[in-house]
């Protein structure tokens, strides 16, 4: 018997794939993620050259430090051993606490009025015309006219920035092309402490020795 209904056609039948379970998101914890941001980026070929700038920079200061304390150091071995020590009672060399009053051929030191007789008391004279009489016109009375040194006015200038009452001393060691080395410390009222370094230069006109020139170090 045939029957009446159309023949079935076979196909192929399509893949069913299940739906994929989504994963649930990552949570980070909120610590991990202020690290994150806090940690510092790095620049590729830069790791180095910052501290190593900083470093020679940090020496090279340590190194003008130290300059510095090796000068003090040669003025305190030699204040320390003078072959031949003045007496405070003496007016040219003057002294005190803290600046006892030294002669030798190493080192002379003071605060005294000093004279025109030899070089180490012709500076101690203009260190005293600055610091105790105050006067631009007395300090510049122990220099040649063209010396190389500060106008009157200029001086009295630098004298009116200094407290009244402010003390000083001088150290004061000969070099050996016939100039001095001259650390001038000042304290002043308020016990600040500074301390100036130069060199100075000194000639014999009509048998008196005075001042050609005070310049910086160097």
């Amino acid at each position: 018997m045939i029957s009446s209904e159309p023949p079935r056609r076979y196909t192929t039948p399509e893949r069913y794939d299940p739906p994929q379970r989504l994963k649930p998101p990552v949570r980070l914890d909120p610590r991990q993620t202020l690290d994150r941001q806090r940690r510092p980026q790095r620049r590729p070929g830069r790791a180095h050259h910052g501290p190593l700038r900083f470093w020679w920079l940090g020496a090279f200061a340590i190194g003008g430090s130290l300059a510095t304390a090796a000068v003090v150091l040669v003025y305190s071995a030699a204040a320390t051993n003078p072959r031949q020590s003045a007496t405070v009672a003496d007016p040219v060399l003057g002294g005190g606490p803290g600046c006892e009053a030294t002669r030798s051929e190493q080192l002379v030191r003071g605060n005294g009025i000093g004279s025109t007789t030899t070089g180490p008391e012709v500076i101690l004279a203009f260190q005293h015309a600055y610091y105790v009489e105050r006067s631009g016109e007395a300090a510049r009375a122990v220099t040649t006219p063209d010396a190389s040194v500060p106008r009157v006015e200029v001086i009295d200038a630098g004298i009116a920035s200094i407290p009244p009452d402010s003390r000083h001393c001088v150290l004061i060691v000969p070099m050996n092309d016939g100039r001095f080395d001259v650390v001038i410390t000042e304290s002043r009222p308020n016990a600040t402490v500074r301390t100036y370094r130069q060199i100075v230069s000194v000639a014999d006109r009509d048998g008196a020795v005075i001042i050609t020139k005070i310049a910086p170090p160097g």
